[in-house]
């Protein structure tokens, strides 16, 4: 890997480190922000899952835009949007605006993922990509590591307001970074030639076994990630008994792992590819094997010592990273090139969907039960349903064809 391509890493890295804090803010301050504004839990899930209501809907027309006219653009004002609208979050007094401040959130944090699988199939070659592709993704880890730690301690010395907002504003530094550090590998496409030479044909698209393959799968590991991201700060608390300051050093731990076992794993499978193994068995295979060890996360909530739960816990995350390295590296490998931003935005705008879903009914399991036991249950369940889908319903790894007869 050449100068160029460590550059870059190290940006998007940086980039998905901010994304993960304000990402995961609002599930470190839940406990706090339900008894301040008087909220219960199944109120708190729909608050947590508004983020992906303007994610979701976004996730695919950023795909094209940047498309038409670059990753710098687009990545960019996204990530100013983002940290902006997390600051703001510090001075909301209601259940509404608390909503409206996430779905801002969620608005600029659409690009993160999508551009920066554009950026690796446009830079980096096929036995480089997971490799490229597990490190920027570890920031995410490093940041969900960072952030019960940083939220923890700007709370318990202040208040949650300050720490959104000083969590929001250090984010917009590395807009700054990004501004000078990061260089287009081409001119942007106009938008009268992309709409003429690469026209998206939507049905084969939609029918495509790969594709629809991919949907299952990523739907139910992202169902797992925002369930992880969004409640389990709250699950040591409001279960398991921790202070504040304890839930940030357990709540980090499992990240932690994460932030090791992704890139470790995705060097992993290139290293497969360069030894001779296809690129079929390497990436899929790796990828079952960790959806099957992140699937044990559903005995969590039925061990009774807490701190064999958090070792388990650690296992799971550290799985589940590593399962999405491999997942983001698969819709590299599958998108034709003049579409490296629009296929993996279809793909995880409906994978994403699981965002609606996970943190509104972890939220409202809880306040029936509650506790937690059956919504950690369904994440390990789900998991195995997307093993399955990548065993049986995805085939070969290799660009698909979307191109009109």
């Amino acid at each position: 890997m050449n100068f160029k391509g460590i550059k870059i890493i190290i940006l998007l890295t940086a980039g998905m480190f901010i994304n993960a804090i304000d990402r995961g803010s609002l599930g470190i301050a839940a406990p706090m922000i339900i008894k301040e504004l008087h909220i219960d839990s199944g109120i708190m899930g729909i608050a947590l899952s508004a983020f992906y209501w303007s994610y979701i809907v976004l996730m695919f027309p950023i795909g094209r835009f940047s498309d038409k006219y670059g990753a710098k653009k687009t990545l960019g004002w996204s990530a100013v949007i983002w940290s902006c609208m997390s600051a703001v979050t510090g001075f909301v007094h209601s259940a509404h605006f608390l909503i409206l401040a996430r779905l801002g959130v969620g608005a600029g944090e659409a690009a993160g993922n999508v551009v920066s699988a554009k950026i690796v199939s446009e830079n980096f070659p096929s036995n480089e990509r997971a490799t490229a592709t597990g490190f920027y993704l570890s920031g995410t880890k490093l940041g969900m590591a960072a952030v019960p730690v940083l939220m923890g301690v700007l709370m318990a010395n202040w208040n949650w307001r300050v720490a959104f907002l000083v969590t929001g504003l250090i984010s917009l530094l590395w807009c700054v970074a990004w501004y000078y550090g990061f260089k287009e590998v081409s001119q942007p496409v106009e938008v009268t030639s992309v709409s003429t030479k690469v026209a998206i044909p939507w049905k084969k698209l939609l029918a495509n076994r790969c594709v629809l393959g991919l949907m299952i799968a990523k739907f139910f590991l992202d169902y797992l990630f925002i369930l992880f991201v969004t409640w389990v700060p709250a699950y040591l608390i409001m279960e398991r008994g921790f202070s504040v300051l304890k839930m940030g050093i357990y709540a980090s731990l499992p990240w932690i792992a994460g932030f090791i076992s992704q890139p470790a794993m995705g060097y992993f499978s290139d290293w497969l590819i360069k030894k001779g193994i296809d690129v079929t068995p390497a990436r899929k295979y790796t990828l079952v094997a960790f959806q099957l060890i992140a699937a044990s996360v559903l005995a969590v909530g039925y061990i009774d010592d807490p701190v064999i739960a958090c070792i388990l816990l650690t296992i799971n995350v550290a799985a589940e990273s590593a399962s999405a390295g491999i997942m983001w590296t698969i819709l590299a490998e599958v998108s034709p090139r003049k579409l490296g931003g629009t296929v993996p935005a279809a793909i995880n705008t409906v994978s994403s969907i699981a965002g609606l879903f996970a943190p509104t009914i972890t939220g409202f399991i809880y306040q029936f039960t509650g506790s937690f036991q059956i919504a950690l249950f369904v994440g390990g369940c789900g998991v195995l349903i997307s093993a399955l889908a990548i065993l049986f319903i995805v085939p070969d790894i290799k660009p698909i064809q979307l191109q009109e007869d």
